[in-house]
């Protein structure tokens, strides 16, 4: 046997042993709290369209005046083409509503659920870590913000 073949031999099953480390080493979603819906209005910053999930900033006014950047992840844009959604859906400047499931270490950000865009139309541009899929959200959480209802742990506190 050369040594060609002998290293066919041992470089073949090494590499195979890595294929299923690999193949996870994507992300949990236990940086959300998947548990607790929030919705937040503001204004667009920036809509980061990049691989591997895109990026929606946007500013939002505290109690205290003082404006605060959220930053709120979203799918794969190649997944997000297929629902409609572009590097052009969001642009500065435009005021949105975002439903999301919160950090769970409490910094200004989450994972999107919805968008409800300034034409009243929503897209969804979730990537999983969103909590909520069900299809009565939206009209929930319509109803819930017309309360001024931000959180769904206000609404399981009641």
């Amino acid at each position: 046997m050369n040594l060609l073949q002998r290293w066919k031999f041992f470089l073949v099953p090494c590499s195979l042993c890595l294929v299923p480390v690999m193949a996870p080493a994507h992300h949990s979603f236990s940086m959300f709290d998947r548990d607790t819906e929030m919705a937040l209005t503001g204004s667009v910053e920036r809509w980061a369209f990049n691989n591997p999930h895109a990026w929606l900033y946007i500013n939002v006014e505290n109690d205290a005046g003082e404006i605060i950047e959220w930053g709120f992840e979203g799918g794969a844009p190649p997944q997000l083409v297929r629902q409609g959604i572009t590097g052009r859906t969001f642009n500065p400047g435009d005021e949105v509503t975002i439903m999301f499931s919160p950090l769970a270490d409490g910094r200004p950000g989450g994972a999107m659920c919805w968008v409800k865009l300034p034409d009243d139309s929503y897209v969804r541009p979730a990537d999983g870590g969103c909590g909520s899929r069900d299809p009565e959200s939206i009209e929930r959480w319509e109803t819930w913000l017309e309360q001024g209802i931000t959180s769904s742990k206000e609404v399981a506190a009641q």
